[in-house]
This record gives structure tokens, C-alpha cells and sequence, in this order.
């Protein structure tokens, strides 16, 4: 049998065996009933209370803050199942601060933002989520996390000068989902057209145009009253660009959701500067 201490043993169990690896063997009776008794130990390990009650004093105006709130999305509960229209979410933790500043630099952002929602939101599957709604809602984790107030500096696309800027997260009007976004006659062939809207799980479908033409008819839930997904791809290859443009547009640029952008009127030449607010590092800090 394994000679390890007791302290050795439970410091393997708490550790989770960080040098093993997934193509162990599986452990014999006799490994399983030493982790048993590592895990029955750690458990009844003394905690020492004056530790816990002075944490408790510090974190005493702190726990309602990272409390859990629910708020509604934008999509207003015509795309989830039931009718849903609102999750919870929470502020970032200390966890959550390190997984984004993970971000700088590295391939995959969308990966990191994905962890970061699975932790810091509830009620709904992330790959679920329309991406108006994603960013919707990392708006609002920004919000109760760091505040309302985001600074920002913008180049003069004019006079090239340098504004140091304050945005209000609140001031970022916010546009609800309609019925009729969904269901709408096309301009040319006169058809009622009803179309869902793509959910994150998606992306890999219309993520070049020449995805979004060849998968646009996965997005069409009927043409008319037809709903055969061979004759409407048909359909779609066969009618004017003008009803291909419209239904590009409804499926794929619906305008609901958070403004992703704001305006400031530069002050050296007067000229009026659109800036886009970028959903990195930077956004995530407390100003």
C-alpha cells in the first residue's frame, strides 16, 4: 500500500491529482479506498473560525452586490422555447477577471467570451442565445461588474485629433424584437415570408457570404404556405435580388437589440465621429 501521510493524501485529493493524466488505467479497490479515505479526512479537517468570522466581517457589504439579477432580453420571448424572455445573471467574480484577461492576444476571443457567460449567466443555454441577445447581455455583465461609466479614446476620422470620451452604458438605447421583424411580404414576388433568426450555435452557417447564400433557406420557415425546405432553397436561387437582399437583411442584420456603437461631435473641427465599441479586454475594466 502507498506509504503517503495523511497530510500527503489529502493534499492529493484536494489537488484533484493535477499530474495524472486522462489515459490513466483505472484505479484498482485498493487506490479507491485510499482516495476514500483521503476525501472522508479533508472533509473533517478543523476550520479555523476566527478565520471564517473575520472573512465574514470583511465580505459583509459585498455578498448583496454579487447577488443574482434577472433581466429581460431584447428578443422579448419570441425565439426561446416557452416563450422565454429573461435570464439571471450575476457580476464577475474573481475567477471571472482572470478568464478575461485571458483575452489579450490570444486566437479564439468567442471562446473565452462563451466560458464567461456559461459562469456569469442562467436560464439559458450560451450556443441558445441570439448573438443580439449575447451582446446584450455582456453590456449588462459590464455594467453591474465595473459600472455604468465606460472610457474611451477616439481618433478624429476628419482632423485625426485625440478625444478622451465617457460613454453611459445606460445612455445605449436599447431596441425590442417584434413579431413582424419575423413574418413580412417580400417586394418583389409578393410572398409572406416567416424566417428565424440565427442562435450563436449558428455562426458556422452564414459565417462567409458564401455560407449565408448556400444555408439562407435554413433560415426560412416558409415562403407563402410552403414550407419545404427543397422548394424554398429553389425559390430563393430563383427570385430577384431584391427579395434575396430583404430576406438577407431580416435573417442576418435584424435591427433589435443594444446600440454596439455611439457619436461625439469632435471638439478641434466640429466634425461628427461615429465610434464602435469593441467587445475586448478593454471594455471589461472598471474606469
Amino acid at each position: 500500500m502507498n506509504q503517503d501521510s495523511i497530510v500527503d493524501l489529502v493534499k492529493q485529493h484536494q489537488a484533484g491529482n493535477p499530474g495524472g493524466s486522462p489515459q490513466e488505467a483505472p484505479k484498482t479497490s485498493q487506490e479507491g479506498a485510499v482516495d476514500h479515505k483521503a476525501q472522508m479526512m479533508s472533509e473533517n479537517i478543523p476550520v479555523d473560525k476566527n478565520v471564517e468570522a473575520a472573512l465574514e466581517a470583511l465580505l459583509g457589504k459585498v455578498k448583496s452586490k454579487m447577488a443574482w439579477s434577472e433581466i429581460v432580453l431584447p428578443s422579448q420571448g419570441l425565439l426561446y422555447p416557452d416563450g422565454q424572455k429573461t435570464i439571471r445573471i450575476r457580476p464577475f467574480t474573481f475567477e471571472d477577471e482572470r478568464i478575461l484577461k485571458s483575452m489579450d492576444g490570444i486566437k479564439d476571443p468567442d471562446a473565452v467570451i462563451e466560458r464567461l457567460l456559461r459562469n456569469a449567466t442562467d436560464g439559458l443555454e450560451v450556443g441558445e442565445l441570439t448573438p443580439h441577445d449575447r451582446v446584450y447581455v455582456l453590456y449588462r455583465l459590464r455594467g453591474i461588474s465595473y459600472g455604468d461609466g465606460y472610457e474611451v479614446s477616439h481618433d478624429c476620422d476628419k482632423c485625426s485629433i485625440t478625444s478622451k470620451l465617457e460613454l453611459s452604458i445606460k445612455s445605449l438605447t436599447t431596441t425590442n424584437l417584434t413579431r413582424e421583424h419575423m413574418v413580412f411580404n417580400l417586394p418583389d414576388s409578393e410572398q409572406e415570408c416567416e424566417v428565424k433568426l440565427p442562435r450563436m450555435q449558428d455562426e458556422h452557417l452564414y459565417n462567409n457570404n458564401s455560407n449565408l447564400m448556400n444555408n439562407m433557406h435554413m433560415f426560412v420557415y416558409r415562403v407563402g404556405n410552403i414550407t419545404d425546405k427543397t422548394i424554398i432553397e429553389a425559390f430563393i436561387h430563383k427570385t430577384t435580388v431584391r427579395d434575396i437582399d430583404t430576406l438577407r437583411n431580416r435573417i442576418f442584420a435584424p435591427e433589435y437589440g443594444m446600440e454596439n456603437h455611439f457619436f461625439y461631435t469632435c471638439a478641434g473641427c466640429s466634425t461628427k465621429n461615429k465610434v464602435d465599441i469593441q467587445l475586448n479586454e478593454n471594455f471589461f475594466t472598471a474606469s
